[in-house]
């Protein structure tokens, strides 16, 4: 385990040589990966264009969530959605990533099962962004999103967005106007989430479907321990997520995972079976 300090943050190495840093500290998040290439142009506009919005602040003294649920559209995602309506929204907390939201179904009067999002968080620069957007519910929780989305998504989004800058980088600078949150994100809506949760005071935290993971082996993938497969940079992602956690961790923050990528090490494993009643004990002292 390697860890470096660098203008009094510090920084654990993960697998792929990606410095993650602890953002448990009170210290101003730095970026060391230097991570920006050829969307420098590309972000500088999406900055501009969504500093023209109005900005919500988002509440953090009024909003103390303990249990949190992060879910993205994993393996599975379709049947084991169902489960999240059985966890009473006074129990836990849910911020939504990637196509969690478009495939929302838990919402309208037709819902078998209904559930709340508490937010949705989205990063994404690029058009294809668009495709989070709902088509088949007009259902739009609040939303966390960061100051480089992709304009288009936030014109269309149909609540305010509260905005978030990415930690400094230290190949980029931009101006930020009065966005005042900043949160450890590595160009992954996940590990935004991570980062908001942290801010939102987390206690107990479950990674739902928070993988990018297929049953076919592909050209240029990995097989895992499970039998499923990913790419190496979906691998990538979530080693870093993975260390993230450990900062987590190390801030007695109770994790667990219930997703099909790779087998983390600062995250056990938990059966849907077992999901509820770990957020209905209390929390670890």
């Amino acid at each position: 385990m390697r860890i470096k300090k660098f203008n009094k943050n510090k920084y654990i190495l993960s697998k792929e040589n990606v410095w993650v840093r602890d953002f448990c500290s009170d210290y101003r998040g730095v970026d060391i990966n230097r991570l920006c290439y050829k969307e420098n142009k590309l972000w500088i506009e999406n900055e501009f264009a969504n500093l023209k919005r109005s900005k919500l602040e988002l509440p953090l003294e009024e909003l103390k969530y303990e249990n949190i649920i992060i879910c993205s559209d994993g393996f599975g995602w379709r049947e084991k959605k169902k489960l999240l309506g059985k966890i009473p929204n006074s129990l836990t907390k849910i911020i939504g990533t990637n196509g969690s939201l478009s495939k929302w179904d838990m919402v309208g009067e037709k819902a078998e099962i209904k559930r709340a999002m508490s937010f949705y968080l989205v990063n994404n620069p690029y058009s294809e962004c668009m495709d989070f957007l709902p088509k088949s519910h007009n259902y739009y929780p609040n939303i966390m999103a960061s100051i480089r989305t992709f304009p288009k998504f936030i014109e269309k989004y149909r609540t305010e967005p509260y905005f978030y800058r990415p930690a400094d980088d230290l190949n980029y600078s931009c101006n930020f106007g009065s966005v005042g949150l900043s949160l450890d994100d590595y160009r992954n809506p996940i590990c935004a989430a991570i980062s908001l949760a942290w801010n939102l005071g987390v206690k107990k935290l479950v990674l739902f479907c928070c993988d990018e993971s297929f049953d076919e082996n592909r050209e240029g993938s990995i097989k895992m321990e499970n039998n499923l497969y990913q790419y190496p940079q979906q691998i990538m992602c979530q080693n870093i997520i993975d260390k993230q956690l450990y900062w987590l961790k190390q801030n007695d923050v109770e994790i667990f995972d219930h997703s099909s990528g790779i087998k983390y090490e600062n995250a056990e494993y938990i059966s849907e079976d077992d999901i509820l009643s770990f957020f209905q004990r209390s929390v670890k002292k």
